[in-house]
C-alpha cells in the first residue's frame, strides 16, 4: 500500500492531536521570550535534563568567532557575557527549525552590549518525483499536477531556501533590549529569485516591522527538509505591531495589529475586490515549561475583508476569523512531540496549502454578486526522534479540509493530505545532509484526486 493512500489516519488527526496537546509536546529552547535561553546553572545531577537541542544550540554559541570594536584586550567583557548576548538571537518564540542559526562571525563592542552579525544558509536540494508530481522545489499538495503521460515523473534541483540575514543587537540600562533583523531568501520567481521575507525591529517586549504573524506557531511545525512544509501549518509574515510579555518564565500573552492582505476570488464581472483598508488583529496565550522547551499555545485572528457587488452596485464586507491550538513537548532526551491545529473562516491564505490560491472569500452560487468566506479545517502531528547525537528523523501527517458550499466550481479545492518522513545527519551543528520522502493527495469538489510521492536529498550550511 502506498503511503499516501491514509485517509482514516489522517481524517482521524484531530483526536490524535486533541491527544498530544494535553498528553505530551516539546518546543525548540528558542521558544523562551522575555529572556535569554539558558542552561547554564544546570548542576551535573540535572544533565539528563538538558536536551539535545540545547547542547547543540549551546555549542553553535560557544564556537562562535567574535572581533571585538575598539578596547584593549583587557578591558574587554568576559566570555559569559558575549554568550549571553550571542544566546538573545534565540530569544525568539516565532523561530522553527528552517530559520537561519547565530552569525558564525559577530562583531561587539568591548563591553558585549552591542553586536552586529551577517550571516545565512546554504541549502541544496535534489528531488525525484513518481506516481505524480509537483513543479517546483516546494512540496505543495494544492499545486500537484492533473495526471498525464508528461507528469508521471519529474527530477529537479532547487536552491529554494537558501537565506542570507543581518542583525545587530544591543541592551541599554535606562531602554532595556532590542535587535533589528533583515531577512531575505531565494524562494522567489522560478524557486531562485531573491525575496526580502522578514524586516523588524523588536524593542523589550515590543515588535515593528514584517514578522510572522501572532497567529502562528512556528515553533509547533515539525522539523522537515521540505520547503513548504505540512499543508496543515498555519505560517505568514505580515507588516504587524505586536506586544508580547512573558509573566514569572511560564505565561506569555500577546496581540498584534497587522497589515492585511486578502485572497479574494473577484471575477470582476460580477464581483470586484477592494482594497484592504480595516487592520487584522491577533493574540495568543502561552503556557511553557522545562525552561521554555515545552508549550501549549492558543491563537486567534479577526480579520474584515470588502470587495464590490457589481450586480446590485454595492460594496459588501464579511467578516474572517480562526482559533489555533498548537503546541511542543519534549519527552524525555530521545523524542519530542508536535501539533498544530486551526478552524475558522475566511483565513485560507494563512495556511499552508490555500495561500496559493484565492480562498478568502468565494463566490456565493446561489446569489449573483456576492462572496462569502468558507470554513477551513487544519491539522498536523508530527514526532522527532534522536538516534544519536548527530542523527534524527522527523515522521509528519497532515490535512487542510475546505468547506466551500454547494454548487460550487468543481475544480475547487476540498482537502489535501500531506505525509512526510525523513533521516537528518548532522556533519557539524552548522552542516547537515538529510533525506525525506513526501506523498501528498489533493481531491476537489467533483470528487477527482491527483497524487504525488517524492524522494529528497537536502544540503544545509548555515554560517
Amino acid at each position: 500500500m502506498r503511503l499516501y493512500q491514509i485517509p482514516r489516519l489522517i481524517g482521524a488527526m484531530p483526536i490524535v492531536c486533541a491527544a498530544l496537546t494535553t498528553g505530551f509536546l516539546y518546543s525548540p529552547m528558542a521558544a523562551a521570550t522575555g529572556g535569554t535561553p539558558s542552561i547554564a546553572g544546570l548542576t551535573a545531577t540535572d544533565s539528563a535534563a538538558i536536551s539535545p537541542d540545547e547542547v547543540s544550540r549551546r555549542h553553535l554559541v560557544e564556537k562562535s568567532k567574535v572581533i571585538f570594536i575598539n578596547g584593549d584586550e583587557g578591558d574587554r567583557a568576559s566570555r559569559d557575557s558575549v554568550e549571553s548576548m550571542i544566546m538573545r538571537f534565540y530569544a525568539n518564540q516565532f523561530r522553527n527549525s528552517q530559520d537561519p542559526e547565530a552569525p558564525y562571525f559577530t562583531f561587539m563592542s568591548k563591553d558585549a552590549n552591542l553586536a552586529m552579525g551577517i550571516g545565512g544558509v546554504i541549502k541544496v536540494r535534489g528531488y525525484f518525483d513518481w506516481a505524480g508530481m509537483v513543479d517546483g522545489g516546494s512540496f505543495c499538495t494544492a499545486l500537484i499536477e492533473p495526471r498525464s503521460a508528461a507528469t508521471k515523473r519529474n527530477l529537479g534541483s532547487s536552491v529554494a531556501g537558501t537565506t542570507i540575514f543581518f542583525t545587530i543587537m544591543g541592551r541599554n540600562t535606562p531602554l532595556g533590549t532590542y535587535q533589528a533583523y533583515i531577512e531575505g531568501g531565494f524562494n522567489g520567481y522560478q524557486n531562485s529569485g531573491f525575496k526580502l521575507k522578514k524586516a523588524w525591529f523588536q524593542w523589550n517586549d515590543f515588535t515593528l516591522g514584517l514578522a510572522t504573524t501572532t497567529f502562528s506557531d512556528p515553533a509547533a511545525q515539525p522539523d522537515l527538509l521540505d520547503g513548504a512544509g505540512a499543508n496543515g501549518k498555519i505560517d505568514r509574515s505580515n507588516v504587524l505591531l505586536r506586544y508580547l510579555r512573558t509573566f514569572h518564565n511560564h505565561w506569555s500573552v500577546g496581540g498584534s495589529v497587522e497589515f492585511p492582505s486578502s485572497q479574494i476570488q473577484a471575477d470582476d464581472r460580477l464581483t470586484q475586490k477592494c482594497h484592504d483598508y480595516v487592520p487584522e488583529f491577533a493574540a495568543l496565550g502561552q503556557y511553557q515549561w522545562d525552561r521554555g522547551q515545552s508549550h501549549i499555545r492558543v491563537a486567534g485572528i479577526l480579520r474584515t475583508m470588502a470587495y464590490v457587488d457589481l450586480v446590485n452596485n454595492r460594496t459588501c464586507h464579511d467578516t474572517g476569523w480562526g482559533v489555533q491550538l498548537s503546541g511542543v513537548v519534549r519527552a524525555g532526551n530521545y523524542v519530542k512531540f508536535f501539533t498544530q491545529n486551526s478552524v475558522g473562516r475566511g483565513i485560507a491564505s494563512y495556511t499552508g496549502d490555500l495561500a496559493v490560491g484565492n480562498y478568502d472569500l468565494l463566490p456565493e452560487p446561489a446569489a449573483e454578486g456576492e462572496l462569502y468566506a468558507p470554513w477551513t479545517l487544519t491539522s498536523t502531528v508530527g514526532a522527532k526522534a534522536y538516534w544519536m547525537p548527530n542523527l534524527t528523523s522527523t515522521f509528519a501527517v497532515a490535512t487542510l479540509r475546505h468547506f466551500p458550499r454547494a454548487g460550487a466550481a468543481p475544480d475547487v479545492y476540498k482537502y489535501g493530505q500531506y505525509l512526510a518522513a525523513n533521516l537528518i545527519y548532522n556533519f557539524t551543528e552548522r552542516v547537515q545532509l538529510g533525506v525525506e520522502y513526501l506523498a501528498g493527495k489533493r481531491k476537489n469538489v467533483d470528487g477527482s484526486s491527483v497524487n504525488a510521492n517524492r524522494a529528497q536529498a537536502v544540503f544545509t550550511l548555515a554560517f
